[in-house]
């Protein structure tokens, strides 16, 4: 049963003997509880007798006594608050006599008059007026249900006898071991030596053998009738002190004297912590004669009257009692008010008191004259000691001002009230906050103050509640320490001597929320104080420095400091004693050096006469005195901020600290593996660290963040007193974990963790283990820098995974090659395709061997390395192998599985890349119907599959067809991924590019325009897909003639992508080359043909001398010869141009048959109508078989074929 509020019984033990007796008796055992009260260190067993849930406790080992007793008592009331009915169960010692025939194995059960408990304390070996025994105490009295049981019980075994002998039998059956130890002795052992027979001293012997038993030393008893019970059960009082009772003669005395049947240790330490019923099984004679031989049956005896006791009571009673702490406090206030009237009393006969009655300033502070005044702050405190509550507080971190506020309105409240006391109290410990009492009570001049036995805290207080004192303010500093505050002098908690009355106030300065919200009992009541304004911390540097620093450079300190006062003050007074040689400029730079410099000069300690003397004036230190506060109050909360503090001090992710607890550092175990801070305990210890102001909740849900020097303190903390590596080791291996692939989904959410993981990347760990998170952590960023386009950092990135991987893991195993495949991959997006054709290759070879040449990631390497053959125009290689990739998937996927399907899309787009439009647009279509049938129409893959197509319909000049698939595409990514989604984009820059083709210049402007904004918003002004779209409205206002317009964008991607992408990438080639088409239209001859000779030499290094780029390139810088009237040098071009792409591309290629078209025109151009002519017939011939008779490229052969 794990709810504590289900347990009313509580049940003490003193010893193993007697807890292995109780538990013979439950009727049933319940689990241990998982969570107990803080600082309770005492062992429960939990279980259920009759209808009652008992909590059963024992003292610790080898502590026996009063002092024992009590510290288990009030632990367990603390744990299980609901407890109603406390018993305290064991053995004793009997104190037999004429009027009692108390005998071994007998119950004593703790009973006298009327009121009182049945248990006295006494100081026993203490003489008193030739007394050996002083009674001190007494126990409170047992609940009434316990009181009204024990009645009721004593009358049925009055009628029915107790049979406590068949009880016991039946407990211990089932307990085999037990049975030898808390069975009955023979009643020959029950010897009850005369009371001047003492055993031998010195000797360890037991009585049988050191003991002469004969009728001279022993007193004669007859045996016990069968109309007797045996055992008894005797009700009468019990003797409880701090030692055993040895003495037989004193024994006898109190016997006879005050009634005692028993004694022991334990039952007088529970007077104010557990009123409770007391029972005593009865194992020796409280002589020297020792028996040990009776403890187990004595334990036995009184567990079963105990029990039959819980029977006798029904639950309700139970439920009708108060609790005990309940109970117990209301006499302690009842007590603690009777004190105080008995000292007003005494107050008000000792002497003259005018003195005190009169306004006193007790403030240890001066007013700062450079104090600067924060208005909202001031006000907030004018309107709350003007108001009806009578506490009020300012919370804030350490540093923050609060203390500062609360002296200045001190001062400022005594120059307008000089009628009002002001009493400052240092609430930081207990010393410091009884030290200011002190203080005060001397001041004041109160009578009995120096007298030992008052108590100091209450005269103050009670003083200042009375109507005809002054009206007061009292200011409790660093009132921090929650345990302390709510802890006992003894008597009253700290809290309680805060002084209340109509017309005055207390002021309180706190680090700790919590505390203050308890002190002040209500959160309107709390003001968080902020760090200052930038013109506050401005005027305040000012003050300090004077005004002829140079404000920028001041702005430029306050902001690298977070404008918190104490960090100003201190940069100030290290500037201030150093000059001239440090200014605010070189201050910043030594700030900035090196992080143990900024942790020497945030450590400096200039002293401040606004704080306590030896207090220091240092942010590391007064800040770590708030982190080793939060460590003694709760260590996982400081373990969370240990962990924060090795994040970005903002947007720190909520989901990536759930696992800060010790144990998982250095464990490679998963979230779900180790799940041992759960997420109430994470929202308690994040209350705490934000109850500090340490940590700050964002607008946005699931972001917090924390002030950058509280961080860097944090860390300066743990490297002093802590294992900063163990943390290190923690945050990369949740960075691990947390970063995600890079998909469009998870980009949000690498954005979020990018400023965080930065930290890491480049830092290389010496730990193995370490080694491998971090490459693993390598790898998942370099694919998202491969998304983002940002190629070269993704390729260092990824080097360096690849390099530990293969150094830890091996060549071939599976991790490594994963980030051999995103090594290629960013050397195909930065267009080097050997380099990615020569990786891929050997992935691709590794993965046959190591996991199968069926395997999908097999398969995934073989389709990259067709991407890369497409890309350098190698289609017959490219076609072979995504047919070998389509045939396995279908075999081992199943013909429509995703991955399937995909592989086909990339065949169709080699088709359309050697221009077969009509086998592309039969794939592309089988691959369509799939996905809608597979996937939905809807599908994010469903759209691709249709953009695909209407690309194709675009190639073959169907304008309409392709318009309307990428409008019905557009419309639904719209409102299933969002406008901002890049397939989105990409769509409408195709539907952008369908309206160019068909000269419909202001629809695709529009909308180029509106996906060149939406990508600089998403993706970055940079990134290559915004580059794209810039070009692709660069090429719409070529397309109208606004040559301007268009070289001015063109100049701009060029620029660009040569900075990003690198100057031989093969889309800054592209740019140049649009650029020189750019020229050529504009008649600029030589800037075209000066572009297009560097843009083909470059493509004949990259790409290679065949590739349909530079082939194409070729072909552009032949038309400016021509457009020149340089026909020799054009024919001889396009000649070789044509021939090449005949055998590369095939003659039935687009590109081909522009070349052709090319060629022809120049001879046109030099009157060779023959020549042109036949290479026109062909050339329309050859679209009409391959392109259709209607095609827009078929019709404008037949009009050029027209006008030769």
């Amino acid at each position: 049963m794990s709810d504590l509020q289900a347990y009313t019984v509580g049940w003490i033990c003193a010893i193993p003997t007697e807890l292995a007796a109780a538990r013979t008796f439950l009727d049933k055992q319940h689990p241990t509880p998982e969570a107990i009260a803080r600082n309770d260190n005492n062992s429960y067993t939990l279980g259920t007798m009759g209808k009652h849930n008992v909590v059963i406790a024992i003292l610790p080992k080898r502590e026996y006594g009063i002092a024992a007793a009590a510290t288990v008592a009030r632990d367990l009331v603390h744990t299980f608050p609901n407890i109603r009915i406390g018993l305290m169960v064991g053995v004793g010692g009997g104190a037999p006599s004429k009027q009692h025939d108390v005998r071994l194995g007998d119950v004593v059960i703790g009973s006298r008059a009327a009121g009182s408990s049945g248990v006295i304390q006494y100081d026993y070996g203490k003489t008193m007026q030739n007394q050996a025994f002083v009674e001190t105490g007494s126990l409170n009295q047992p609940p009434p249900a316990l009181l009204n049981a024990v009645a009721g019980l004593e009358t049925e075994y009055m009628m029915q006898g107790p049979d406590l002998n068949s009880k016991v039998g039946k407990a211990l059956s089932p307990w085999k071991r037990l049975q030898k130890t808390h069975s009955r002795p023979a009643a020959s052992t029950d010897q009850l030596y005369k009371s001047d027979f003492t055993h031998p001293l010195n000797s360890s012997a037991a009585c049988s053998q050191a003991c002469d038993v004969n009728t001279a030393n022993t007193v004669s008893r007859d045996e016990r009738g069968e109309d007797e019970d045996s055992p008894a059960v005797h009700y009468g009082l019990i003797a409880s002190a701090n030692q055993v009772m040895k003495n037989a003669e004193i024994r006898d005395k109190l016997s006879a004297e005050r009634g005692v049947l028993c004694f022991e240790m334990e039952a007088a330490g529970l007077m104010n912590h557990f009123p409770c019923l007391v029972i005593r099984g009865i194992c020796d004679y409280s002589d020297s004669h020792k028996n040990k031989q009776w403890q187990g049956f004595a334990a036995m005896v009184a567990a079963a009257y105990a029990k039959d006791l819980l029977l006798q009571i029904a639950p309700t009673s139970v439920e009708a009692e108060k609790p005990i702490g309940e109970v117990l406090g209301s006499i302690q206030r009842r007590l603690s008010d009777l004190k105080d009237r008995l000292m007003d009393l005494k107050l008000d006969k000792a002497e003259d008191l005018s003195v005190a009655r009169s306004p006193h300033f007790v403030v240890p502070f001066p007013s700062d004259p450079d104090f600067v005044e924060r208005c909202d702050i001031r006000t907030w405190i004018e309107e709350r000691y003007a108001g009806p509550e009578s506490r009020f507080a300012l919370v804030g971190m350490g540093g923050f001002g609060k203390s500062q506020m609360a002296i200045q309105f001190a001062h400022q409240l005594r120059a307008t009230s000089p009628e009002t006391g002001i009493f400052w109290v240092n609430a930081s410990t207990k010393a410091t906050f009884e030290e200011s009492y002190r203080s005060i009570a001397d001041i004041l001049a109160l009578p009995r103050r120096h007298d030992p036995d008052v108590n100091v805290l209450a005269l103050v207080r009670n003083w200042l509640q009375r109507e005809d004192v002054s009206p007061w303010l009292m200011i409790i500093d660093n009132a921090d320490d929650v345990n302390m505050l709510f802890s006992k002098d003894g008597i009253e908690t700290y809290l309680s001597y805060l002084p209340k009355r109509t017309k005055s106030k207390v002021l309180i300065t706190s680090r700790s929320r919590d505390a203050a919200e308890r002190l002040t009992g209500n959160v309107k009541m709390v003001y968080t104080v902020p760090t200052m304004e930038k013109e506050q911390a401005l005027q305040l540097l000012q003050r300090k420095l004077g005004r002829d620093v140079n404000e920028a450079t001041a702005l430029r300190l306050i902001s690298t400091l977070e404008c918190i006062p104490l960090a100003v003050n201190q940069a100030v007074a290290y500037i201030y004693k150093r000059s001239p040689r440090v200014t605010v400029e070189s201050y910043l730079e030594e700030f900035h050096n090196s992080e143990r410099r900024k942790g020497t000069l945030l450590r400096s300690d200039r002293g401040d006469i606004q704080r306590y003397e030896g207090v220091s004036n240092s942010v590391v230190v007064t800040w770590q005195v708030t982190f080793e506060q939060i460590k003694r109050e709760q260590p996982r909360a400081a373990d969370l901020l240990s962990l924060m503090s090795y994040f970005q001090a903002q947007n720190i992710p909520e989901y990536m600290l759930h696992n800060y607890s010790s144990g998982n550092m250095g464990s490679e175990k998963s979230d779900d593996e180790h799940s041992n801070i759960s997420s109430e305990d994470f929202e308690d210890d994040l209350d705490v660290l934000r109850g500090y102001s340490l940590v700050t909740m964002t607008a946005t849900a699931g972001l917090l963040e924390m002030h950058s020097l509280v961080q860097f303190c944090t860390k300066v903390w743990i490297s002093e007193f802590g294992s900063p590596d163990e943390w290190k080791t923690l945050f990369l291996q949740l960075a691990s974990q947390h970063f995600p692939s890079g998909a469009f989904e998870t980009w949000q959410q690498c954005q979020t963790l990018m400023p965080h993981v930065q930290l890491v990347l480049n830092k290389k760990p010496l730990d193995e283990c370490n080694q491998l998170q971090w490459s693993d952590l390598l790898t998942k960023v370099s694919c998202y820098l491969v998304i983002l386009g940002n190629y070269s950092r993704a390729e260092v990135l990824v080097q360096d995974a690849v390099r530990i991987r293969t150094q830890r893991l091996g060549e071939e195993h599976p991790d490594t090659l994963t980030s051999m495949a995103n090594l290629a991959s960013t050397f195909w997006n930065q267009g080097r395709w050997k380099e990615a054709e020569k990786l891929e290759v050997q992935v691709m070879e590794a993965r046959k061997r190591v996991l199968g040449e069926e395997h999908p990631s097999t398969l995934t390497s073989i389709g990259n390395l067709s991407s890369t053959y497409r890309n350098q125009g190698r289609w017959k290689e490219a076609e072979e192998l995504e047919v070998r990739v389509i045939e396995t998937m279908n075999r081992v996927l199943g013909a429509e599985h995703p991955s399937t399907r995909t592989s086909m899309a990339s065949l169709a787009s080699t088709y359309r890349s050697q221009g077969r439009c009509k086998e592309a647009e039969k794939l592309e279509v089988r691959v369509m119907e799939a996905m809608k049938r597979v996937l939905g129409e809807e599908h994010p893959d469903t759209l691709t599959s249709m953009d695909n197509l209407a690309s194709t319909y675009r190639s073959q000049g169907r304008w309409k067809e392709a318009e309307e698939l990428f409008v019905r595409v557009v419309e639904t990514s719209l409102r299933v991924l969002g406008e901002e989604h890049p397939d989105t984009l990409t769509s409408m820059a195709n539907l952008a590019s369908t309206y160019r083709s068909q000269g419909r210049w202001n629809e695709a402007e529009e909308l180029e325009v509106r996906v060149m904004e939406a990508r600089k918003r998403v993706l970055g002004e940079e990134h290559p897909d915004t580059l794209t779209s810039m070009a692709n409205l660069a090429s719409t206002f070529w397309s109208q003639g606004r040559w301007n317009e268009a070289e001015k964008l063109e100049v701009r991607v060029i620029e660009t992508r040569k900075r990003v992408l690198g100057a031989e990438h093969p889309s800054t080639l592209t740019s140049m080359a649009n650029l020189a088409s750019t020229y050529r239209n504009q008649g600029r001859w030589k800037e075209a043909e000066e572009l297009e000779v560097r843009v083909m030499e470059t493509r004949k290094k990259v790409l290679g001398e065949e590739h349909p780029s530079t082939l194409t390139s070729m072909n552009n810088l032949a038309s400016t010869y021509r457009e020149q009237g340089r026909w020799r040098e054009a024919e001889k071009l396009f000649v070789r141009v044509m021939g090449t792409m005949k055998r590369v591309l095939g003659e039935e290629h687009p590109l081909t048959l522009n070349s052709i078209a090319n060629l022809a025109a120049t001879y046109k151009s030099q009157g060779r109508w023959k020549e042109a002519e036949e290479l026109e017939v062909w050339r329309m011939e050859t679209r009409k078989r391959v392109l259709g008779k209607k095609h827009p490229d078929t019709l404008k052969s037949i009009h050029n074929l027209a006008s030769t």
